[in-house]
């Protein structure tokens, strides 16, 4: 019975790393690819991450990296161009939602990811007011809807993940990818100008079709409580666990 106890003990604490996994996902999708990666939190506002790859192989590519790598007057003059990118987003996506959005604590950093062979070039930013947010959802229109013309030369993939603990609800247009709570657009092949992204928190009913039309444009209001999430997520986890070990004690006894 020590065992199957340690072993139980065990698969707990791997379900509640797994509760608390996934933060941080959006800027590391697709090693290969050149995206813009959305973390949404609960209350709205956004972790934005603007990624550039390289093939290390490439000796094009390689030495493009390294001259952003080895030159930091090169890195801040990009965080410069992408902040000024976001900030223009920002105000067009301000004026279309009626949402004050702002941008601030931008940095860049380079590095190279281990195994992959590919150099990042990442510019990191906090985006206030980025979505529309219930304390049951997040709902990402703008600033896609009015205001990708910024990226338009290169069209980077947009990858959106929702809030820890929620999952994702009504998507458009559709995109590329999907998991249980993200998506993955290509602009270059879809059309933003409907753009719509729902996450919603699994703890609480999913909103209808109407409602979600008359709120997409409304004030944020109250977050729910991250920690709750996690609880209600871990519990629900420990269920097949306490199953498992009733039946190993039934055919013991």
């Amino acid at each position: 019975m020590r065992g199957t106890l340690a072993v139980a003990v065990a698969v707990v604490c791997c379900l509640a790393v797994a509760v608390g996994a996934g933060v941080g996902a959006a800027a590391h999708e697709e090693p290969d690819r050149n995206l813009i990666g959305i973390e949404l939190h609960a209350d709205g506002d956004a972790s934005v991450h603007h990624v550039s790859s390289y093939d290390l192989d490439d000796e094009q590519e390689r030495q493009v990296y390294e001259g952003f790598a080895e030159n930091e007057t090169a890195r801040q003059q990009w965080r410069d161009e992408i902040e000024s990118q976001f900030r223009s987003m920002a105000e067009n996506g301000s004026a279309a939602s009626g949402r004050d959005m702002r941008v601030h604590n931008v940095s860049v950093e380079t590095y190279e990811m281990d195994g992959e062979g590919y150099g990042r070039l990442e510019v990191h930013a906090t985006w206030e007011n980025f979505a529309y947010a219930e304390s049951d959802r997040v709902i990402v229109a703008e600033p896609f809807r009015s205001s990708y013309e910024p990226f338009d030369q290169d069209r980077r993939r947009v990858a959106v993940h929702g809030p820890e603990g929620y999952v994702r609800g009504q998507l458009a247009p559709s995109p590329l990818r999907v998991q249980r709570n993200s998506a993955l657009w290509n602009p270059s092949t879809s059309n933003f100008s409907r753009f719509y992204a729902e996450f919603t928190n699994p703890s609480t009913e999913t909103p209808t079709d109407d409602a979600t039309a008359e709120t997409t444009n409304a004030a944020p209001g109250e977050q729910p409580s991250g920690f709750g999430t996690a609880a209600r997520a871990l519990l629900v986890a420990l269920v097949p666990v306490a199953v498992a070990l009733l039946a190993i004690r039934r055919r013991r006894s």
